[in-house]
């Protein structure tokens, strides 16, 4: 992953070097901060998809509210930040995007309620979160827990909460598995280590709901569009180990993810061992919809030109 020539740095543009922080930074030492991951999807040599960018900045702001961080620009900015990155520091290929905000240095008192809350906008080349060229995914069930409301904010996109997600994700790459499936604090399904999960039982779509201690996931909320568009049942609900066990298909879904087939849990075969009818048909639909193939909704396509201009400080 190859970072983008240019960084958008509260408010300004600058070369990526020249976005950084204090090594006392609040939020690196403390985890105050929220972010999102968005895809600029290749659409051709001269153009780029940013998909849903608006509906990732609209969580990003309720993220922040939600840990008490005030963003001190408006949406409109952030858009254009968005994509100024993208269009600045073209690249080939798709890019993925890293809005972050994060509590700067003021301190080391954890009331950070005065200290100054830094943004900043980076992206990177990007092909596959997972390995490149895999059919399906190897994953466990995880020994740990995710974070529950009564003890964290799991609805919010807050980097305190990625540590849970971490422990498990090296958990299962240690363990020899692609990656790892959460159970909240009452034992049901809730969620991949950064992905949302489906079920297929029965020609049924299946997901766990936000109460599952899940991300309310942009993907997820595609996914759901595209199974109701193309005729496909589909149903929140909580899920048992064992429901996950029987199932017919489980993919996941995210961002960086995509939709994405698992063929095996916990050493158990998911169906035939490869990507399933209904999988098959959501992730072709999916990338129809990131490329600008098919279109649900106008404003989820942001539209980014490489234009060669050169970039102005502050603009």
């Amino acid at each position: 992953m190859q970072p983008l020539k240019y960084a958008w740095f509260n408010g300004s543009i600058v070369p990526f070097e020249k976005a950084s922080c204090s090594v006392l930074t609040h939020g690196l030492n403390y985890g105050t901060s929220v972010f999102e991951g968005i895809r600029a999807f290749s659409a051709g040599d001269d153009r780029k998809i940013v998909f849903r960018n608006r509906d990732h900045i609209s969580r990003f702001r309720k993220s922040a509210r939600m840990i008490g961080l005030n963003l001190p620009y408006d949406d409109e900015s952030l858009y254009r930040g968005v994509e100024d990155v993208v269009r600045l520091g073209w690249i080939g290929g798709d890019v993925y995007i890293r809005p972050i905000a994060y509590v700067g240095f003021g301190g080391i008192n954890l009331d950070f309620s005065r200290y100054k809350v830094e943004v900043a906008i980076a992206a990177l080349s990007f092909n596959s979160y997972f390995e490149p060229g895999k059919k399906g995914l190897r994953v466990c069930v995880s020994s740990w827990r995710r974070v529950s409301g009564d003890t964290s904010l799991p609805l919010a996109k807050a980097g305190g909460n990625y540590l849970n997600s971490c422990l498990a994700k090296f958990e299962a790459s240690r363990n020899g598995y692609d990656e790892a499936i959460f159970l909240d604090e009452h034992g049901s399904v809730s969620e991949g280590t950064g992905e949302n999960i489906f079920l297929v039982y029965r020609d049924k779509l299946i997901t766990p709901p936000l109460s599952s201690s899940i991300l309310d996931g942009i993907t997820r909320d595609t996914v759901l569009r595209i199974a109701s568009n193309l005729g496909v049942t589909w149903h929140e609900s909580s899920v048992s180990r064992g429901e996950l066990y029987r199932a017919d298909e489980v993919f996941f879904t995210g961002t960086a993810a995509g939709v994405t087939p698992i063929v095996e849990i916990d050493g158990r075969t998911v169906g035939n061992g490869e990507e399933g009818r209904y999988t098959r048909m959501i992730r072709e639909e999916y990338d129809n919809l990131t490329r600008g193939r098919k279109v649900y909704q106008e404003d989820w396509l942001t539209w980014v030109k490489a234009d060669g201009a050169q970039p102005v400080s502050g603009a």
